[in-house]
């Protein structure tokens, strides 16, 4: 007759029930045999080791590098690998990292603190395990202060300006129209598809915004944007500025050069060239750089009542200008030319670039900044020009800060954001 299960089960040979019940001299060897052992993978061999996270833009030098560096072993059916033993070795750098070896826990999850050298560069961690491919942790230490830049991509802008940290415009090709609130950007309506490439105001609530491929001016009262001026003839306005609100210029190509009163805007075409940029110190001192009618570069000076033309110390295009004071302006233009204005005269200053740089902006004397293409930066320290690492090949067409630790750059890719490191 057939045994219930039961009854089956206890007729078993009793070598059967104690096969897999080991002495405790072989436990070691045959606990997997016997289908013992952590399901995690405790005794695999480790296979793989990947960076769990991702390493800091960058780090203040001898900070910590982000909270701590962390890996995770794997076996070759990607279990976890606990007992793994991760060994930190700094290779680039300086600084130290604590501990030196990890024995990876029930997860396969091995950390360490990496603190960074002090001297500002590369610093670089490479996590071992015997048998493995090495995962290295690297980033670029800076000085606290140190301007670094992030993008935020967006269409092709041309003109960035504001009045503070949280009231920043942009503007662009196709009437690209932005805002930053402090936050976020946001777009804006601008009612053209016609190219945006200068914007300038006074306030909050008194903002001009010149471009158009026949000279257009729009004008922001703090709610909204309309039309105010249309040329009507071929050329772009390219540059803004302005006295006080009753007292604007704008310029732009051949004989395009206005100037609105408070009430109405008039033709003045006393600057025969292109003009690319405007900067003013006070309304009866203000500069004006382009090109000539050939190749050369070409500065213009407003006293109050006249416009005149001044040797610009350089036979290169120009097109942007800023200054800090009467005694202390500068230009930028094509290959890469700086000239300044010491109070008396225009001269040619040694730059660090050949790349065209289309705009510049200075916080104080001693912290100018000047943009151009192929992603160019560059900064004046108050002794010098430098090349600055902007991350972005991308032509860059204008730049402006509420201070010298907040700019802004905009071109090709959108918007680039230089903030102090700390």
């Amino acid at each position: 007759m057939t045994l219930p299960h039961v009854e089956r089960f206890a007729t078993l040979p009793r070598l059967r029930l104690r096969a897999c019940v080991p002495t405790a001299a072989l436990a070691a060897s045959i606990l997997t045999a016997c289908g013992g052992g952590d399901s995690t993978g405790t005794n695999d061999v480790p296979a793989f080791m990947s960076k769990v996270g991702s390493d800091p833009a960058y780090v203040i030098a001898g900070a910590s590098f982000s909270d701590s560096i962390r890996v995770n072993v794997t076996d070759a059916s990607n279990k976890p690998v606990s007992g793994a033993s991760v060994t930190f070795d700094v290779l680039v750098g300086g600084g130290s990292v604590t501990p030196t070896t990890v024995i990876a826990d029930a997860n396969g999850n091995a950390a360490a603190k990496f603190i960074t050298g002090t001297t500002p560069g590369i610093n670089t961690v490479l996590a071992s395990v015997t048998g493995v491919t090495d995962v290295p942790f690297s980033t670029v230490t800076v000085a606290a202060g140190t301007i670094v830049w992030s993008s935020i991509p967006t269409d092709t802008l041309r003109g960035v300006w504001g009045t503070s940290a949280s009231d920043v415009w942009a503007v662009g090709y196709h009437g690209a129209l932005k805002h930053f609130n402090g936050t976020s950007w946001t777009p804006f309506t601008s009612g053209t598809t016609e190219p945006l490439v200068g914007v300038w105001g006074t306030s909050p609530s008194n903002v001009w915004i010149v471009g158009g491929l026949n000279g257009t001016i729009f004008h922001y009262d703090g709610a909204s944007w309309s039309s105010v001026f249309e040329h009507g003839e071929r050329g772009v306005l390219f540059g803004v500025w302005g006295g006080s609100a009753s007292d604007v210029w704008v310029v732009g190509n051949t004989d395009s050069v206005f100037h609105y009163n408070g009430t109405t805007w008039s033709n003045v075409a006393t600057i025969t060239p292109t003009i690319f940029g405007m900067w003013g110190n006070t309304a009866s001192d203000i500069w004006a750089v382009g090109y000539t009618l050939g190749p050369g570069g070409t500065v213009f000076h407003y006293d109050g009542a006249t416009w005149s033309g001044v040797y610009p110390g350089t036979t290169q295009g120009l097109s942007g200008v800023w200054g800090t004071s009467a005694s202390d302006v500068w230009a930028t233009g094509a290959g890469g030319v700086i000239v300044h204005y010491n109070g008396t005269s225009w001269s040619s200053v040694s730059s660090p670039t050949t790349q065209g740089l289309v705009s510049v902006w200075a916080a104080s004397a001693s912290d100018a900044w000047a943009v151009g293409y192929g992603g160019a930066i560059i900064h004046y320290n108050g002794t010098s020009w430098s090349t600055v690492t902007s991350g972005t090949n991308q032509d860059l067409f204008g730049v402006w800060g509420s201070s010298g630790s907040d700019i802004w750059a905009v071109g090709t890719a959108g918007l680039l954001h230089g903030v102090a490191a700390r």
